[in-house]
């Protein structure tokens, strides 16, 4: 009997002393440190490596092994890898691009909200796909409620205003006087080049097709003409008259981002012969994966950094 309640005794002290064995491992697990990452050469040690990789599979629709080589995170033999680190350096570029504007992306260390404020991030063109969407479905867009302060009435399409004012030709030529907007037919991309020149050009040539570019533009960003473009006295329909002007801030705005786009479009495919007009007009070449104004904004003025449901939170 007495033997019998040693056993049980020793028993229960065996167990004591596994359980106790067993915290002590997970809390010296617990507080060793991450092995440190190898092979930064984009990354610095101090960015939360697990929530950042987290984030690109997000952005992209992929895991790890679409970059990564499976079972061996520090080696170089994915190409893709290659490609990642040149996006993380144009991110960077890209964002740096916008400092007055509370934008800290050194301080977010290539994280979205709430760590930092940023303008861009690997969702903003990605939007959960591998390769971004650049092309917009109908160049011309759908017809929208003017801006806010603008006369109501019967709007217009592609520049033309009032029934009766100037109609639209898609092949850039001058609109004609006294005929109705003509028709158009989003499945049919006008010429990219016009027979009118231009005034105060900086990025776009002054030979642009601006009936197929400004519908684009309202499109792609989904916004009308005098977001941009300053409306004078004869101003109609969310129209803007007074193109030419620069005293909407907002332009200048709009001929950086054109610039960038080209700096982007540049790094991202050299030596290739990119025509700015179908990038910014978002609609280049069958195939081809430049860089748009569609690709970021997707018919919004602020592109978005994270899925809405995740931004909503």
């Amino acid at each position: 009997m007495q033997n019998a309640r040693f056993a049980l005794l020793l028993a229960c002290c065996v167990v004591l002393l596994c359980a106790a064995g067993a915290r002590l491992h997970a809390s010296q697990a617990a507080a060793a440190p991450s092995p440190s990452p190898k092979n930064l050469q984009v990354l610095t040690a101090d960015v939360n490596l697990p929530k950042l990789m987290a984030s690109f599979n997000a952005a992209l629709g992929v895991q790890c092994t679409y970059c990564h080589a499976n079972g061996d995170f520090a080696s170089d033999t994915n190409p893709k890898k290659d490609v990642a680190r040149k996006m993380l350096r144009l991110l960077k570029q890209v964002d740096l691009h916008f400092p007055d504007t509370g934008n800290d992306f050194l301080s977010s260390r290539y994280l979205a909200f709430p760590e930092g404020k940023r303008y861009v991030s690997c969702y903003s063109c990605h939007r959960g796909t591998a390769i971004p969407v650049n092309t917009l479905a109908n160049w011309h867009g759908p017809d929208r409620a003017p801006e806010p302060g603008v006369v109501p009435g019967n709007r217009g399409r592609g520049g033309a205003g009032r029934a009766g004012g100037a109609a639209a030709n898609p092949d850039g030529d001058a609109p004609a006087r006294g005929g109705r907007a003509a028709a158009v037919d989003p499945a049919v991309v006008p010429a990219l080049r016009g027979t009118q020149m231009h005034k105060n050009m900086v990025f776009l040539p002054v030979d642009t097709n601006t009936n197929l570019v400004m519908p684009a533009f309202r499109a792609a960003i989904g916004v009308e003409c005098n977001f941009c473009h300053v409306a004078g006295a004869q101003m109609e329909l969310g129209h803007a008259n007074d193109r030419h002007s620069d005293l909407n801030p907002k332009k200048l705005i709009a001929r950086s981002m054109i610039g960038m786009m080209q700096e982007i479009n540049a790094a991202l495919f050299p030596g290739e012969e990119i025509d700015v007009v179908a990038t910014a007009a978002s609609v280049p070449p069958a195939e081809k994966h430049y860089v748009t104004c569609y690709t970021c904004h997707r018919g919004s003025r602020v592109p978005l950094t994270e899925p809405a449901a995740v931004a909503a939170r």
